[in-house]
């Protein structure tokens, strides 16, 4: 493709998967910004970047963050997964097309702390605010905050660097977005806006392409207060100084407003001058102005039920949202619940079925924490798809926040939860004991109260499978072995859970290449990258593999998704903290299903990708064809590159066993030592592997001789104060990069 079709190829895929706006910059235009921030030291030879986004539902900003900051409510619901598996799968596509591409996780990954040439606190990895105004999308406010024309701050956004030279987008060249009416600084709960609690100099000032931006230089520590610290914003304003050392001492004093998130004030009241209107009887913000549609309620529901449907539900249900007047006893003190009963009339419930996992049982509970997570941003993503929908018809629909995750109790032991979890008992879904996850939007639309089932799985590939198939739309290698005959160590557990089981079906995607090479050793020092495309490429698996478990379930099979087949292994931390399946302890089992072989890190490898790629399994008693195996890649005899790499000196280079998989096939494969590459992968406690490079301060442990829970307690107890104290998740944002994965010159495409 050239310049013009590749650039109209993104923005279509974009806009498919669901951006409500796609902009594209040249990276000249982010000369202006701290050298380790700009896309070039991210991405050596990078020509372009590419910012979408997608909006928040009105309804979901106009009645949330009430009765302030630390109750967010359906506040982002669904976003972050969202737009996490747009760039992902749009990250994938460009480098299938020959170019190198780095995309960016939506949030998370901060330095609080200035950072070599960072000279400010608080950069994120990449700057997704600089990259929306840079692509066109708008401008920033006197907040700091970006505007866009249409929704004012109300987008959430995402970006992409690669070396693909695309056709930029001019620079926002309308009306000024924001009229600096100072409505965000006279609802600062915190006062932030205050002339004696800013930074120095008070305003941020610089040009791109000779346009002038300038806003407020706000101390974000004060914003860390209540979003991170999740400290009690209430008591806020009395505070005039604030820096690192004052967030220590105000949590001696300040209670912790627990299990909630956070929605800044000064958000809830900004809207463009043109936008903006007030109705103080609907909510005591802003209001965005927006126009009805009159598009009939069964087109409404047509495409309610095909985003559905592409978010992986299975069933819809309707119902008034009258019939749960009894949930509002679990709804938090402060929010205007009344009024909002007496406003919104209507309940849209999606829900899927999974395994039902015995938490008793270690490999199923094991599994189960895998499966959840995803499983819930998938249907979370299908939540904001709606919400967004009928708010763009003119309608209000808000996610529910009163409770999303699975149903699964006892009809007769029911209490009150929230409301998707009623919705999904009312529905029926619990009656046979199955678990289901449940989500519902929330909307003013009075649709007909019904039951349906979206998707009946009648999927004709059995039972041959391939990568062609409906079910593996977005994953790239599906392999199918039969358990005769598998070797490896650990399977005659796996025999003796499920003795039926007939068949083993791996399911992979590879990770970026770029993103793999340059993790942690690019100028930008970041790692970001790598720990959020391991979390979406796994996220991928684990989602084709609960739709092949599905539609063998309707043909009468038996099956369950296992990402993990090694209950005792340890974990790797991925991105938010959320512990992955160790890829070296599941190899064995990959390359007995034919996915691959092993390499002598012990690592899964391929010709095509080599070690870089993440994989999910499917047990069943469907009698599967078998694929044929993955001709194996030769390891290079005297290569050590993957013990040379590693920072805690886990592999030995000279010291091998031999691991069989398969009646007749075996490897040589390096004895690693498991306590030291647990103290890198699933406690971040060495420096070399990525995590010190968020400027976290790592604590000079020495590594024992055993792991113990005692000993994981005083490790992580011992890690920087703002994991520890503030954020209370020792692991939350610590980047692993595995070394042994990132050197191994198998499957390298030397781009």
């Amino acid at each position: 493709m050239n310049k013009k079709e590749l650039t109209a190829a993104v923005k279509k895929m974009a806009y498919d998967l669901g951006a409500d706006m796609v902009g594209i910059a040249p990276v000249s235009r982010f000369d202006g910004q701290p050298h380790m921030l700009r896309p070039e030291a991210h991405l050596p030879g990078a020509k372009s970047v590419i910012c979408f986004g997608v909006h928040h539902p009105d309804a979901s900003v106009e009645w949330c963050g009430e009765p302030n900051p630390n109750f967010p409510a359906a506040f982002q619901i669904g976003m972050i997964p969202k737009l996490d598996t747009m760039c992902y799968r749009i990250t994938k596509m460009l480098e299938k097309e020959g170019y190198p591409t780095v995309g960016q996780p939506t949030t998370t990954y901060w330095r609080h702390r200035a950072y070599k040439d960072i000279p400010y606190e608080h950069a994120a990895s990449f700057s997704h605010m600089a990259a929306f105004v840079a692509c066109g999308l708008g401008e920033y406010g006197y907040h700091g905050m970006v505007l866009s024309p249409e929704y004012g701050p109300r987008e959430r956004i995402i970006s992409i660097i690669t070396t693909a030279e695309l056709e930029p987008d001019p620079l926002y060249n309308g009306p000024a977005l924001c009229d600096r009416c100072k409505l965000c600084a006279k609802n600062c709960i915190g006062q932030n806006y205050d002339m004696d609690k800013l930074n120095t100099p008070n305003f941020i000032e610089f040009e791109i392409e000779g346009k002038k931006f300038s806003y407020l230089n706000i101390n974000r520590w004060r914003c860390f207060f209540g979003e991170q610290a999740h400290l009690d914003t209430t008591k806020l304003a009395d505070i005039v100084n604030l820096d690192e050392q004052g967030i220590y001492e105000a949590m001696k004093t300040v209670p912790r407003v627990e299990n909630h998130g956070y929605m800044c004030k000064s958000f809830k009241y900004c809207m463009t001058k043109g936008k903006r209107a007030f109705d103080k009887k609907y909510t005591p913000g802003v209001r965005r102005k927006k126009t009805l549609s009159d598009i009939s309620k069964k087109e409404m529901l047509d495409r309610i039920v095909e985003m559905a449907i592409e978010n992986g539900a299975e069933f819809m249900h309707i119902e008034p949202l009258k019939n749960f007047e009894h949930v509002k006893s679990v709804i938090d003190d402060g929010f205007r619940t009344e009024q909002f009963f007496e406003f919104f009339t209507t309940v849209i419930t999606f829900g899927r079925h999974i395994h039902d996992y015995d938490k008793d049982i270690p490999m199923e509970a094991r599994n189960a924490q895998h499966i959840e997570r995803p499983t819930t941003d998938r249907l979370t993503s299908a939540l904001i798809d709606v919400s967004r929908y009928l708010d763009d018809l003119g309608y209000e629909a808000i996610q529910d926040w009163t409770y999303c995750g699975i149903s699964n109790f006892d009809a007769e032991a029911w209490d009150v939860t929230g409301i998707s979890d009623c919705s999904a008992r009312n529905a029926g879904w619990t009656k046979d004991g199955k678990n289901t996850f449940a989500a519902s939007v929330i909307c003013n639309i009075p649709f007909e109260a019904e039951t349906r089932v979206l998707r009946d799985w009648d999927e004709p590939c059995f039972p041959k499978l391939d990568t062609e198939s409906n079910l593996f739309a977005h994953v790239e290698m599906v392999s199918v072995g039969t358990l005769d005959g598998i070797q490896c160590e650990g399977i005659e557990r796996i025999k003796k859970l499920y003795p039926d089981c007939k068949s083993i079906v791996a399911i992979a995607n590879a990770i970026p290449e770029t993103i793999v090479n340059l993790a942690c050793k690019q100028e930008a020092e970041d790692g970001a990258s790598y720990a959020y495309m391991h979390y979406e490429t796994l996220k991928e698996c684990i989602w084709a593999g609960e739709d092949l478990c599905s539609a063998l379930e309707k043909k009468g099979y038996k099956a369950i998704t296992l990402p993990d087949l090694v209950p005792d292994s340890y974990l790797t931390i991925g991105k938010l903290g959320r512990h992955m399946p160790d890829l070296c302890a599941n190899a064995p089992f990959a390359a007995a299903a034919g996915l691959g072989s092993l390499g002598k890190s012990g690592m899964l490898v391929r010709p095509d990708c080599g070690p870089r790629l993440r994989f999910v399994f499917v047990l069943t008693n469907a009698p599967l064809e078998p694929t044929t195996p993955v001709a194996a890649p030769k390891c290079d005899g005297g290569c050590t590159a993957c013990a040379e790499a590693c920072p805690m000196k886990a592999l030995s280079g000279s010291n091998m066993k031999t691991v069989t998989i398969r009646d007749g096939e075996s490897y040589p494969v390096m004895v690693r030592n498991e306590t030291r590459c647990m103290w890198s992968r699933s406690l971040a406690l060495c420096e070399g592997a990525g995590s010190a490079q968020l400027g976290w301060e790592i604590p000079d442990l020495e590594v024992p001789e055993t792991i113990t829970p005692e000993k994981i307690e005083e490790a992580l107890n011992a890690k920087d104060k703002i994991q520890t104290l503030c954020y209370q998740c020792p692991n939350f944002t610590d980047i692993i990069v595995e070394r042994c994965l990132q050197i191994c010159p198998i499957g390298k495409s030397n781009k």
